[in-house]
């Protein structure tokens, strides 16, 4: 087990490993890498030099954050992953890491190595990507198109580079525990794949920063407190 001190950046969750930065993307399937190879915890993992057409170079550019390691699920699943961004730290252990929880659901599972939950919005089950690289949490327009936005940001996707998104505040309801997410609308290049496969958006940021979160990889459990 072993606990890295987070480097915040854009709310993006960034740590450093042997001089390198890494970035810890739960809501992409694989590592991304300036060499072949990632060396970590002990184990070389083979990466990927590129996604979308896109090398780490130009996805550190889209940043404006130079990054080494664009950490995806082909290694994260390997581990029990503690994040606690209060004392900005995140842990990473291939034992069961002692945590008591306020509550727990069940991770969902894709064929891609996806990861997913289901939160409870405006009296909706909406299945959710589960994304630590989600500055932005997103949800399908159908659940905000009654809402008033509290204004706009700006992120962007690998796939289609930058946007703009009006931003809704939506109480959400995981397990017994209500807390609200600034949701955003995807572009709908990016929505309507997403939407066909019956997933409502993705959580990122907002629970991150709201909870200490256990990603337990192997029973496939996120638990909260």
């Amino acid at each position: 087990m072993k606990t890295f001190k987070i480097d915040m950046f854009d709310d993006h969750l960034i740590f450093e490993y042997n001089g390198q930065k890494v970035l810890v993307d739960t809501g992409c399937p694989i590592t991304i890498c300036r060499q072949n190879t990632f060396d970590f915890m002990g184990k070389v993992y083979t990466c990927h030099t590129s996604f979308a057409g896109r090398d780490l170079e130009s996805i550190s550019q889209l940043m404006n954050y130079d990054i080494d390691v664009f950490m995806g699920m082909d290694i994260i699943e390997n581990f029990y992953v503690l994040t606690d961004y209060k004392n900005q730290q995140v842990t990473f252990s291939k034992k069961p890491i002692p945590f008591e929880p306020s509550a727990s659901i069940p991770i969902i599972r894709g064929l891609m190595g996806e990861v997913f939950v289901n939160l409870t919005i405006k009296g909706k089950i909406a299945k959710l990507a589960l994304d630590t690289g989600a500055k932005i949490s997103y949800i399908d327009d159908s659940f905000t198109k009654e809402e008033t936005a509290k204004g706009t940001k700006n992120d962007f996707s690998p796939l289609i580079g930058h946007f703009q998104t009006h931003i809704f505040e939506l109480e959400s309801t995981l397990g017994e525990q209500a807390f609200p997410v600034n949701f955003g609308n995807l572009p709908q290049t990016l929505a309507m794949p997403l939407k066909l496969m019956g997933i409502a958006g993705a959580i990122g940021f907002d629970l991150f920063n709201t909870y200490t979160v256990l990603m337990d990889f192997k029973s496939n459990t996120l638990s909260i407190r």
